[in-house]
């Protein structure tokens, strides 16, 4: 009967350091389980704060793209209304060109009338290509620059 005691007693005692092992390893999992949670939830709150970086910078980068395609039209529009100006007399051009001009007039009294008029259009439109490069290639580096300033934001995360 000591013999089944004693092994009554082992048994127990096993039964028993086997639940005293089993829930310290579930405590030791729990800890670990409740660090990678923490863990998951800091990335989680860094890659929320990073996509907003993104959308706020893909919002401004946008808003620098219209502002760049509205510029490029209110160059051709500036290009349109020289032309219209110049060839109403409105608008005079610089002396360099009126130089052109006068050299045209005077060689237009040997040439037909026709000619005339299309080298004067020609001038016309030339000096309103002119004012349209102009426009569009300072619209052009505001746009640039207002990009490298936006890329150079420090972003504080």
């Amino acid at each position: 009967m000591t013999r089944i005691l004693l092994a009554l007693v082992l048994l127990l005692g096993s039964a028993l350091g086997w639940s005293l092992w089993s829930k310290s390893l579930s405590d030791a999992r729990a800890v670990k389980a409740e660090a990678a949670v923490e863990q998951m939830a800091v990335l989680l709150e860094r890659a929320t704060a990073i996509v907003e970086v993104e959308r706020a910078r893909s919002a401004e980068l946008a808003a620098i793209g219209a502002r760049y395609e509205q510029e490029k039209q209110d160059a051709q529009a500036a290009a349109d209304r020289v032309i219209a100006d110049l060839r109403a007399g409105n608008l005079r051009l610089h002396q360099r060109w009126q130089d052109a001009l006068a050299t045209s007039e005077l060689s237009a009294t040997t040439a037909a009338a026709v000619i005339a008029d299309a080298r004067a259009q020609d001038r016309a439109e030339s000096a309103g290509r002119i004012v349209r490069a102009a426009a569009e290639c300072d619209a052009q580096v505001r746009g640039l620059q207002a990009v490298v300033r936006a890329d150079r934001a420090e972003v504080n995360l």
